[in-house]
């Protein structure tokens, strides 16, 4: 990549920072398209990851209680 390319002129660039809802980090701007792509595609399995992983501990939260308190406490927290 030269000096006057902008990291945010290309599609993967443009895609990560979305993802990222921010700027791409200094250094990011050096990697090709297809390391961009890999790194988005690690960092969505890390988020989707993170999110059973929180399911599952609700859940295991929620099985500590009796289980007729558990649907009342699911509409408070939201669930």
């Amino acid at each position: 990549m030269t000096g006057t390319d902008d990291p945010a002129g290309r599609p993967a660039a443009r895609e990560l920072a979305a993802e990222l809802r921010a700027p791409l980090p200094d250094g990011l701007d050096r990697l090709d398209d297809e390391a961009l792509h890999r790194l988005m595609r690690d960092l969505r399995a890390g988020k989707a990851r993170r999110v059973a992983d929180i399911d599952a501990a609700i859940d295991a939260s929620l099985a500590l209680l009796p289980r007729h308190f558990r649907p009342a406490v699911r509409r408070v927290l939201g669930l």
